[in-house]
């Protein structure tokens, strides 16, 4: 019989009052007490004598009628996403959970909080305690609890609870299990955490711990339970001292993965700990057999940031030299590891000459090894690709960011310069990957290594909580070459570690934009940047030669030396680039790249927008530089050329077909596309507007254009100029120079000697910048003006503002294609109706 059938109508609805309207499960923490199980399923949905923790809950909730059920949940919270439908229950969504402790998750269900059971989803209620009625506020408590973890009550008279108490001891009453809150009391609960939520320490805070920081401000019962009505289930010593099956039958890949690895039973795995260090994966330490070992869970996300195989390929190596001791088992496909736990480990200081020096002898055995990797890491190329994610998802930049970029963008190629042959490097090498043990040293966590600069080990021992000067760092370096280093080599060092503290700085912006704290790293990071950054400018800036002013016999002996150190060079001209320390005895030194960096092109743009109409039939579905010839798109070519001379910020103009370009991303996947939509009523000058603030160090191209010689796009310029071929005559566009070789005029055609146009261009930085102010006056002045070819803002409306030279090439070099017979001349395959090989 029913308590329905023992009351009348008019009995029930005198208690409608009090009838329990909700109840909220908080089952979205990440339980890491429970791991490595946790890793793999929520902790509610673990089987616990043959029932799912939160499905039995939730039966005993419905078997009471309480009629609306709302889960919060967050960590693998699509694997719960089915109690929806199978129970018909309402889920509430927090990421709170990441940085926050329960009282987050009961404020994103403070919709739900009036006359509701307050729950946790990893508690088994022996006997239900829900009813379909409730008359005010309680908490349930348990006397005695065994290990004492929760904190104890003080109940006064009346059974309320008054107040922490300040003992404990075997009769201690402590808050454990379900709550209930009438609608007063939730809605106050609501108020009281949303006006604590930014104070100091609230974070850590569980939402039990709020009521009773304010207990004064309710009136809530202790409502007393058998301790053995209720079991949570905080470490897996309670699930299995509980459920004596329960890590028998428990699905877990994880489990499997050890047992497999160490020959073990599940029985086996005993005092499972969590580890908690390292910003990247999850971890536990756990004894089978008599030895500590930790197996290493891949954090989310971490796929994107690691390359397991490389991983491990590096720790097979590091176990064979002996420099990981720890190593077991990696999987590389899945990213789990098994190691062997070092016990008492001494934490690795900075200051203890042994352990400074047993570290860099050790990542010198390393470097020495001769092992070689598939892979390789880059660490200014990857901080260049996280600084792109950062821009392109529109995250908060910090004010100083665009010119801690353009100095580290400064020492890139010098430091580049200075690495040598490239050797297997940890990547990672810094004190807590230190183990030091019984007067050993272990090397662990080779989640980055690859072939690299053998600097950039040393780099990331410096910047990354190492607290030297400069001065210091400097000092410690013969502990690794076995002598003072030259000055070269200091000079690489401090390169390596402001770009490797510049990388691990932008990883931690990406990071903390992605919502995971980096804590105090992020300063530190931020530190070695700019303070090694402004010690290696000065290796290189700071000399009698101000950048950006060589002579032009200066700046053609430094690049052939950038291209062939045992380069002719006149002696005088020589003498003086040694005096100015832009070269020595080995050739260009790094300040001398450092000289040669305002000449370098940095960015490329490709006219592609137009129709290409005298192409046509082959025109009418592919646009005109995606058009093959001898089998190969005509603007691969180009794109080849910048791409060999390190390139990788490239622009592609485009409108019509646009759409089509896409395709060119599968081979150069840095390209941008910049869409025109005046294509078709304009003449490319709307195109160049398109681009007009990215002509700084930039190559121009008309995308049609047949390259046939590289080499005529070079590394470096001395000026302004266009590629040129020298005419008689030609009804071609093309230019008259003055003495110098500066382009004084252009015109269509030209009966008397001359240089025929080629629309290549490049573009140096006070030109490119020129172009960004004079391209827009120049097309808003009139209509007629949109009707002009961009070229003709320069060398035309403009030509007071610039000066362009010529560069030779001939007819063989580059051909630019204008017709559909050009086309069938040049590549036979088009005679006979085909599209080109």
């Amino acid at each position: 019989m029913s308590e329905h059938d023992l009351i009348t109508d008019q009995g029930l609805l005198a208690l409608e009052p009090y009838a329990v309207e909700h109840a909220v499960i908080l089952a979205a923490g990440l339980s890491t007490r429970l791991a490595p199980l946790s890793y793999e399923h929520p902790k509610a949905l673990f089987t616990v004598q043959g029932e799912v923790l939160i499905e039995r809950l939730i039966r005993q909730l419905r078997n009471a009628g309480i009629p609306q059920i709302s889960v919060v949940v967050g960590h693998m919270k699509e694997q719960l996403f089915y109690l929806e439908d199978k129970f018909g229950i309402t889920l509430v969504e927090t990421d709170d959970y990441l940085i926050r402790n329960n009282h987050s998750s009961v404020l994103c269900a403070a919709s739900f909080l009036q006359n509701a059971y307050l729950c946790s989803s990893d508690q088994f209620y022996e006997v239900s305690p829900f009813h379909r009625w409730e008359n005010g506020s309680w908490v349930s408590v348990v006397q005695g609890l065994a290990d004492n973890r929760e904190t104890p009550l003080r109940i006064d008279s009346k059974g309320r609870v008054a107040s922490r108490d300040i003992r404990q001891s075997d009769d201690s009453w402590y808050m454990m299990g379900p709550a209930f809150l009438d609608q007063e009391d939730g809605a106050r609960l609501v108020e009281l955490i949303e006006l604590d939520y930014d104070l100091p320490g609230t974070k850590e805070k569980l939402w039990e711990d709020v009521l009773l920081d304010h207990i004064r401000a309710f009136e809530i019962y202790a409502k007393p339970l058998p301790k053995d009505a209720i079991f949570e289930f905080d470490r897996m010593e309670d699930l299995c001292s509980f459920d004596a099956a329960f890590l028998e039958n428990v699905d877990s890949a994880i489990l499997d993965n050890i047992c497999r690895t160490l020959d073990c039973d599940r029985s086996d795995i005993l005092d499972v700990e969590p580890l908690t260090k390292g910003l990247t994966n999850l971890s536990v330490v756990f004894s089978c057999k008599g030895e500590r070992f930790v197996y290493r869970h891949p954090g989310a996300g971490t796929d994107e940031l690691v390359n397991r195989e490389a991983e491990a390929f590096a720790l097979k190596a590091a176990h064979s030299l002996g420099l990981d001791s720890t190593f077991v088992y990696e999987e590389p496909a899945e990213g789990w590891k098994i190691s062997r736990y070092i016990p008492n480990c001494l934490p690795f200081d900075y200051r203890n000459s042994a352990h400074v020096s047993g570290a860099l002898e050790k990542i010198r055995c390393l470097h020495d090894s001769e092992e070689s990797s598939p892979w390789s890491f880059d660490f200014y190329e990857e901080s260049q690709r996280i600084a792109k994610l950062l821009r392109s998802e529109n995250a908060p930049i910090p004010h100083d960011f665009g010119t801690m970029e353009a100095m580290i963008g400064k020492l890139a190629e010098p430091m580049r310069l200075g690495r040598g042959r490239p050797v297997l490097c940890h990547n990672d090498f810094y004190g807590p990957n230190i183990l030091i043990h019984d007067e050993n040293i272990c090397l662990i966590d080779w989640e980055y290594a690859a072939m690299g600069d053998y600097g950039c080990d040393l780099g990331n021992f410096i910047a990354q909580g190492s607290g030297y000067s400069v001065d210091e760092a400097l000092a410690v370096l013969p502990f690794y070459f076995g002598r003072p280093p030259t000055k070269a080599e200091a000079a690489h060092i401090l390169m390596c570690t402001a770009i490797v503290g510049w990388y691990w700085y932008v990883w931690a912006l990406y990071k903390e934009h992605s919502g995971s704290s980096t804590g105090s790293w992020i300063r530190t990071w931020y530190s070695a940047a700019k303070q090694f950054g402004e010690a290696a400018m000065d290796t290189i800036v700071n000399q009698p030669n101000d950048i950006g002013s060589l002579s032009e016999e200066q700046f053609n002996a430094l690049v052939n030396l950038e291209q062939d150190s045992s380069a002719f060079i006149e002696p005088s001209i020589l003498s003086g680039l040694g005096s100015l320390g832009l070269v020595d005895d080995d050739g260009i030194t790094a300040a001398g790249l450092a000289a040669l960096e305002p000449y370098r092109a940095k960015r490329a743009i490709f006219f592609a927008a137009g129709f290409g109409s005298r192409m046509l039939p082959v025109t009418l579905n592919t646009p005109k530089p995606l058009v093959r010839v001898w089998g190969t798109r005509i603007i691969d070519r180009l794109l080849d050329a910048v791409s060999s001379i390190g390139i990788e910020e490239i622009y592609v103009v485009r409108g019509y077909l646009k759409d089509e370009f896409d395709q060119l991303r599968a081979k150069y996947p840095t390209i941008t596309f910049v869409d025109n939509p005046l294509y078709d009523s304009t003449n490319n000058i709307s195109s160049a507007l398109a681009v007009k603030d990215l002509f700084q160090n930039a190559y121009a191209f008309e995308s049609d254009l047949l390259l046939a010689n590289p080499n005529l796009i070079t590394k470096y310029n001395y000026t302004s100029n266009y590629l040129a071929i020298p005419v008689d005559q030609t009804p071609d566009w093309c230019f008259d120079v003055n003495g110098e070789g500066v382009i004084c005029s252009i015109a269509k055609g030209s009966e008397k000697p001359c240089w025929q146009m080629v629309g290549a261009s490049y573009w140096n930085a006070a030109d490119g910048k020129q172009l960004a102010q004079d391209l827009p006056e120049v097309f808003n002045s009139n209509p007629e003006a949109r009707q002009i070819f961009w070229d003709d803002v320069a060398l035309d409306r403009k030509p007071q503002n610039y000066k362009v030279r010529i560069r030779e090439c001939n007819s063989d070099d580059i051909v630019e294609i204008d017709t559909f017979e050009e086309l069938q001349e040049l590549d036979a395959a088009y005679r006979t109706g085909g599209e080109g090989r």
